[in-house]
């Protein structure tokens, strides 16, 4: 249900100071930059493990978390303070750069992931020209990992008391009924009290100086954000594997029963040039003339993708991932969202605005998704580069050319120089 209401000075820490056990620092130990640097950690190193059981190499990672960590810290402090304490006033009255300070209070995971990925697919676009490797494949190896990171930095909210939604009952405390299936530790750091004008607010009545329990829109958001990454990560990819063509089958005498399958997938999806039907290719790719530049492209396409998999096995493509994850992310934000308070939005005190902008990006991620699985694999791919498979690669007959080419010119450059120096030579023994 959507409702609005403003958390600001109407909620505030219970006068009983008993209920609240956890706190955002212990000292010089600071939990919620705890938590975000370990998910930013945990994200990477499941990038890393991704990149490394595909074969590629982990250096344009180090070098992509080095560009993109910063930048997204940037872009989830710009978002975060922006408009925080009401329509034209920021976070601690800071001006524009100020915006960009994100060792201070004040943080939005949606500036961070947008802007992010923006400079994401930038880098990894001209990493991946050196590599060969596709940019769908880094962002399925990477972008869905962001939600662990996600996931575990929402405890860091916890700890600072943020990421709430409305009241669910009045607080009374072991005797409170609401939300039973919660650990108490976390049910009583859930309490708050009403400062504000008596009113009515999710169906529960607001009396001034009475203590509520609200609700966790913090752990809703992480249980979500992980098992949504569990599923891009382990079901997706294999949807494939469990209701397509299996090789082992296929191919009775090839392959023992007892060779592990995800080793039969490689050897026979992923890497099997000579199955690959790299002569067919050849001889018909220039036989596709049609006037019009898509259908020609897509036929292109499809002809190479055919020469790559004669098998026909049913294959996830890669960009699959990474749309279902600003799907996934952007469905359970958008729900959650519904029960936030307007000061505490993506876009602070614009609750339609912030669920349009969720709700455009919750689309767009499908429609990556089905654009990367039945569109992008026709029209822009080439040899040689690595996608959901790894594309045979044809040596390029003009380059050759050129090649043979240059190497010639040299060789008669060099010619030239040694008459030049024998012409020398002769002249100086002549003038003897």
């Amino acid at each position: 249900m959507l409702f609005s209401w403003i958390q600001g000075d109407n909620w505030k820490s219970p006068t009983d100071s008993q209920w609240w056990t956890v706190r955002d620092d212990y000292g010089f130990f600071h939990v919620y930059a705890f938590t975000m640097t370990l998910g930013v950690i945990f994200a990477i190193a499941i990038s890393a493990i991704k990149l490394y059981r595909r074969g590629i190499s982990l250096t344009e990672l180090w070098i992509g978390a080095a560009i993109i960590v910063p930048v997204s810290l940037l872009g989830a402090s710009f978002f975060g303070k922006l408009n925080a304490e009401g329509i034209g006033m920021n976070a601690n009255g800071a001006g524009f750069f100020g915006l960009f300070a994100f060792w201070e209070g004040g943080m939005a995971i949606h500036g961070g992931v947008y802007a992010g990925a923006f400079v994401g697919l930038i880098v990894f676009y001209f990493l991946g020209r050196r590599t060969k490797v596709s940019l769908w494949v880094y962002s399925d190896c990477i972008i869905p990992n962001i939600l662990v990171g996600q996931g575990i930095g929402r405890w860091g909210n916890f700890f600072n008391h943020e990421v709430i939604g409305g009241p669910v009952a009045q607080w009374h405390g072991k005797d409170t009924d609401a939300l039973n299936w919660l650990p108490y530790f976390i049910k009583r750091n859930m309490v708050w009290e009403y400062k504000g004008a008596n009113d009515s607010l999710n169906g529960v009545d607001l009396v001034k100086g009475q203590e509520y329990l609200m609700s966790p829109i913090f752990l809703y958001e992480s249980i979500s954000l992980i098992a949504a990454w569990a599923i891009i990560t382990f079901i997706i990819p294999n949807i494939g594997k469990w209701f397509g063509k299996k090789p082992w089958k296929l191919h009775p005498d090839k392959y023992d029963i007892k060779y592990p399958k995800y080793k039969i997938w490689r050897n026979e999806v992923f890497a099997n040039h000579n199955n690959k039907e790299i002569e067919k290719y050849k001889s018909e790719i220039n036989n596709i003339n049609d006037k019009n530049y898509i259908v020609k492209k897509w036929k292109q396409g499809k002809l190479l993708s055919d020469c790559n998999n004669p098998e026909k096995y049913m294959l996830v493509r890669t960009g699959v991932q990474a749309g279902a994850y600003f799907f996934a992310w952007n469905l359970v934000r958008f729900i959650l969202e519904l029960g936030r308070p307007d000061d505490h939005l993506f876009l602070m005190y614009r609750k339609e605005l912030s669920l349009v902008i969720i709700g455009l990006s919750m689309a767009a991620g499908l429609i990556v998704a089905l654009l990367a699985q039945f569109v992008i694999p026709y029209l822009f791919r080439t040899t040689g580069f690595i996608y959901e498979q790894e594309y045979f690669y044809l040596e390029d007959n003009n380059k050759t050319k050129n090649k043979d080419k240059l190497v010639i010119s040299k060789i008669e450059k060099n010619k030239i120089k040694e008459e030049k120096i024998k012409e020398k030579l002769n002249k100086k023994l002549g003038k003897k």
